[in-house]
């Protein structure tokens, strides 16, 4: 029971997360509110390690270090799909991404078998994002755009899911805040290479990852730091889940997590809510929860 309260509360911090992030980067663009977020989550995780405990290791540190780049490439292009669509359509899609990566690469590369009740919620989760990226007129002009950015984060994110997987359950947070502060590095790196080229920054602001007449820029920011210090305490929380109860329980609920984000936006910003929208984010979200309990 505790295990599957902590994974409610994960999953509804995450929305949280999103919904910020996705706000931050309509104010000052995706790559600045990349920094920000993760800023604020290395602040708040590498605070947490040595309050929970870990053990260092090659591999924690390796798992980590690699987990970055996956994040990195998660959170940009998360956040560009988030400033050009509505937040419900692109949590949905990165969802049903980050949840059937790691199963395809354990089929594939680790040579796991995988029940019927697994591949039905790849086919849901698949067909849910497509519906979902279909909604709204979504396969059009700034739409294609961000199901495109949608799919790429939610793949950099099952990405740093299946690097994190090798860090020894010792490690405690350990991984997870050296995945925060990689991150904090390298998004640090593309934005000052950005500002070094301007000609680069002026063709990727098509994509979202700048605002060229940035607009609430003093809210952008602690948005896009509340954001990070919500992910960090998400990450916290499940890791607290999983050492409670079952990872199969704790992922399905933890998926669960674009919930919250529509909820947010409908109820605060307006977003509309179509029939096949709902509908899309229903199935996407059934085919999550069945890969965890598969």
């Amino acid at each position: 029971m505790l295990s599957v309260l902590l994974s409610l509360v994960a999953a509804t911090v995450w929305g949280g997360s999103d919904f910020s992030a996705g706000i931050a980067s309509r104010r000052v663009g995706a790559l600045h509110a990349s920094l920000l977020t993760f800023l604020g989550a290395t602040v708040l995780l590498l605070i947490a390690v040595p309050v929970i405990g870990t053990d260092w290791s090659s591999e924690a540190v390796s798992a980590g270090l690699v987990a970055a780049l996956g994040a990195t490439v998660g959170f940009v292009a998360f956040y560009a799909g988030l400033a050009l669509a509505p937040i419900g359509v692109v949590t949905a899609i990165v969802a049903a991404c980050e949840v059937v990566v790691p199963v395809l690469v354990a089929v594939i590369w680790k040579g796991e078998q995988l029940t019927l009740l697994g591949w039905v919620g790849i086919v849901a989760a698949g067909a849910g994002a497509v519906i979902v990226g279909a909604s709204e007129g979504g396969w059009g002009g700034a739409g294609l755009r961000a199901v495109v950015l949608a799919v790429i984060g939610g793949v950099g994110f099952g990405l740093s899911v299946v690097a994190l997987d090798f860090a020894p359950e010792s490690s405690g947070v350990l991984a997870p805040g050296l995945e925060m502060a990689g991150g904090l590095v390298l998004v640090t790196l593309l934005v000052l290479v950005m500002r070094a080229v301007p000609s680069l920054k002026r063709s990727l602001e098509s994509l979202a990852l700048f605002v060229p007449e940035p607009q609430g820029v003093r809210g952008g920011i602690g948005l896009g730091l509340l954001a990070g210090a919500l992910q960090g305490g998400a990450n916290i929380v499940l890791m607290f889940a999983l050492w409670a109860g079952q990872l199969a329980v704790v992922g399905a609920i933890s998926a669960l997590y674009p919930v919250s984000a529509v909820l947010l936006a409908w109820v605060i910003l307006k977003e509309k809510l179509s029939a096949p929208l709902v509908v899309g984010i229903a199935i996407a979200l059934s085919g999550c929860v069945l890969l965890g309990v598969a």
